[in-house]
């Protein structure tokens, strides 16, 4: 049984992977209490001991509020935990995923798709972190894979992370009969967690390069709002009440555009169901609709 050593393990991608996988591979899931990537004789000290076949490294801090507050901090963890990992794979023989970000393209003034070859332009402390971390790699070792995570949707789940996400967000808005605000004009990827940890498995099998990763999606933020309110069932008035499209932020002049093509992943073997379906699979998985 091969071994996997998570960072950011306790999050919610790596604590459903664990679940989803831990009948195939040793998985060894780290929160920030069991690891500090910023120490790097503690890195070192950790694959000394476990020698693990693959590293998902998916610690970070994303929050936009603390990395421009902390800067230095934010380095540290994102960029400096990222290198010093990387280098402890290399010198045990592991192999890395390192999980990059959809932000790469927030500040890109070119209109999506955005492919693997298209000029990354981060406006956030923590997309230019990975940036930073992907330009250095390849000269650190060549046995690694960058996944650019599209933003990520999916339901509670027993011994999981709760993670918030459009999804989940919604539905709890509505419960607490709360209207929801959201823009037209924020067009984005977003996949069911579920296919991201499925991929993640397959990607072990595939080339190692930098892969888009995750749902393409035509349909702006509040037009997925409003599909989710339909396939839960609610009448066009219940719904004309609780959505309210707010373009206060983004509007039809300055688009928040990160949505990505992911045609080289599905070359390489894998797959994302678009954003609408993969809403569909998890609420169909939950029993919520047939």
């Amino acid at each position: 049984m091969k071994k996997i050593v998570i960072t950011g393990g306790s999050g919610f991608v790596g604590s459903r992977f664990k679940q989803m996988w831990k009948h195939k591979y040793e998985i060894l899931a780290l929160s920030s209490r069991d690891l500090d990537v910023t120490d790097q004789a503690a890195i070192d000290a950790l694959m000394d001991r476990e020698r693990p076949d693959y590293v998902i490294h998916a610690a970070g801090i994303p929050s936009q509020q603390f990395c421009t507050e902390h800067p230095e901090k934010a380095h540290a963890v994102n960029v400096d935990g990222a290198l010093y990992m990387a280098e402890a794979c290399k010198r045990i023989g592991a192999k890395m995923v390192f999980t990059s970000t959809e932000q790469l393209f927030n500040g890109s003034q070119e209109a999506g798709p955005y492919t693997e070859e298209s000029m990354p332009c981060p406006d956030t402390i923590y997309g230019k972190n990975k940036l930073e971390v992907e330009e250095k790699l390849p000269a650190i070792f060549k046995d690694y894979w960058v996944v650019r995570f599209t933003w990520i949707f999916g339901l509670p789940e027993k011994d999981c992370a709760e993670g918030t996400n459009i999804l989940w967000d919604t539905m709890k808005a509505l419960m607490k009969n709360e209207p929801i605000r959201t823009s037209e004009y924020e067009f984005r990827g977003m996949t069911d967690v579920d296919e991201i940890c499925m991929n993640l498995e397959k990607l072990f099998q595939v080339p190692f390069g930098t892969y888009h990763f995750g749902s393409e999606n035509k349909d702006g933020r509040y037009e997925i709002v409003r599909y989710i309110m339909e396939k839960l069932g609610m009448s066009e008035e219940r719904i004309a009440e609780m959505l309210i499209a707010d373009n206060s932020k983004y509007d039809e002049g300055h688009i928040r555009e990160l949505r990505m093509d992911n045609t080289k992943a599905k070359e390489a073997g894998l797959s994302f169901l678009p954003t609408k379906e993969g809403i569909d699979r998890c609420l169909t998985k939950f029993s919520i609709i047939k």
